[in-house]
């Protein structure tokens, strides 16, 4: 079954978004020579197309929404050294994503992030540690699903060699939305390994271990009228349930929302190669298994190409 959208693609939209992140970096970026004796102080930013291969994180093949995107970063970080074994850091960051046809999945999002980091002994193979909170407002183009975020992270890095550097970390994520699918919490466990294979080129990889709440959505009504008589199992299953009012409106048929316990593995493949004194340009895939109460589950896949810069 083929889902159509409602609308064509609004590609000055698109642009307009990027244009928009491109002329905040820009700016930041002619006002520098006044932080050139704050070199603690840092400007962020990233600019991103990509493509998802479920953004609609459905069971059924029908039900499946294919998407590309575009996303914009900027973040202005703030370090502090502590003391010899510590060091503090404060971000606030604005960013944006547009989609190519669920245009009401597309969202701005502002927030603040406080990170701390310790290495008890010093020596290039000595661990160290670091803590972070996030506090995140998402603002989406359809209200239902606005929402604030909490998220509080530990990570232990240690350098294996001169090229190659490991993280273990752990995660937990609170959101609360204007819906009541989209009020989710879980838990993250994750293994990160980094390799340098030049001077300039990294490759990365990440595995994700997830428990806690996922969302998808599904059609209840087709495009032709019929009404779906076989998702009561996925209904029975489900911790929440409403009507997807962005989907709805982006596509044909009605669509309804839900929230599943479930357990998700992901795992995150890259290279970022370095150039210049303070870019870089990212190519990663990211791979997601879910496994939902009463056997619902999906797959998905992200493709993402950046352009990333410090100043």
């Amino acid at each position: 079954m083929v889902i159509l959208p409602k609308g064509t693609f609004d590609l000055p939209w698109c642009y307009g978004l990027m244009a928009m992140f491109g002329v905040f970096a820009l700016s930041l970026f002619m006002v520098r020579p006044a932080w050139a004796e704050a070199p603690s102080v840092f400007v962020e930013s990233e600019l991103t197309v990509g493509y998802d291969d479920n953004l609609s994180q459905a069971e059924r093949e029908r039900d499946t929404i294919e998407d590309h995107f575009a996303e914009g970063k900027l973040g202005l970080l703030y370090n502090h050294k502590i003391n010899f074994h510590a060091a503090a850091s404060v971000k606030g960051f604005l960013s944006g994503i547009a989609y190519e046809t669920a245009k009401n999945m597309s969202r701005g999002s502002a927030g603040v992030e406080a990170s701390v980091r310790y290495q008890p002994e010093f020596g290039f193979l000595s661990p160290f540690y670091r803590f972070t909170v996030t506090a995140q407002i998402d603002e989406y183009e359809s209200d239902q699903r606005d929402s604030d975020l909490i998220k509080a992270q530990l990570v232990a890095t240690k350098r294996m060699t001169d090229q190659m550097t490991a993280s273990l970390g752990t995660e937990y994520r609170y959101r609360n939305s204007d819906g009541s699918v989209w009020d989710t919490d879980d838990w993250r466990f994750f293994l990160n390994g980094d390799l340098m294979l030049t001077k300039q080129l990294a490759f990365y990889s990440t595995y994700s271990f997830l428990k806690g709440d996922v969302t998808s959505s599904a059609q209840v009504v087709f495009c032709n009228g019929v009404v779906a008589d076989d998702i009561y199992g996925l209904i029975q299953s489900s911790t929440e349930l409403e009507t997807d009012e962005a989907l709805s409106e982006d596509f044909c048929g009605e669509w309804v929302a839900y929230r599943l316990d479930a357990t998700t593995n992901a795992i995150i493949t890259g290279f970022n190669y370095g150039f210049g004194r303070s870019w870089s340009l990212d190519a990663s895939m990211l791979w997601a298994s879910v496994n939902g109460e009463g056997d619902n589950d999906y797959y998905r896949r992200i493709y993402r190409l950046s352009v990333l810069a410090r100043f």
